[in-house]
């Protein structure tokens, strides 16, 4: 657990190392997490920075519902690579990260949690509303050992 929180703690401070210039955006996200024969719904916070003209680190966490005696969260750290299409304000996005995924089994008086780290693949679409506000739809494939799934991902952000 002390490995967890130290990789968690390093991904937030890279994050926030890398914020001292460009754009940067604070939302949520409503997820919808695909596995075999568990989906289950969830939602999360999220802030993004700009680091470069067509980069952009994202720090998320997302709380995913209790469904068969079994809530999860996931702390996520991606990069974007920004590729506008056909104007400004609408974007699509390639996305590579790091994700600490938990697993919270409670059931009759037993509890255990399963926490790995593993890495996500995916890609997503932006539509900026107006200057300050813009929304997406996202996935991505999450793979720790020995978990792997799909989220679907709507989300808002205020861009300051």
């Amino acid at each position: 657990m002390k490995k967890v929180f130290l990789v968690i703690v390093a991904m937030f401070m890279a994050v926030a190392a890398s914020a001292q210039k460009g754009e940067m955006s604070v939302g949520g996200n409503l997820n919808f997490g695909i596995d075999d024969d568990y989906n289950n719904f969830g939602i999360g916070p999220k802030f993004q920075y700009s680091f470069a003209e067509k980069w952009r680190g994202e720090a998320s966490f997302n709380y995913f519902l209790k469904k068969d005696y079994v809530s999860q969260w996931e702390l996520n750290l991606n990069v974007h690579y920004i590729v506008p299409i056909a104007s400004t304000k609408f974007n699509f996005y390639p996305l590579a990260g790091l994700t600490v995924w938990n697993n919270h089994v409670s059931v009759a008086g037993f509890s255990d949690n399963d926490t790995n780290i593993g890495f996500n693949l995916g890609g997503g679409f932006e539509y900026y509303i107006t200057d300050n506000f813009k929304a997406n739809i996202e996935g991505k494939y999450q793979w720790t050992d020995p978990n792997a799934r799909g989220v679907i991902s709507i989300g808002a952000a205020y861009v300051f």
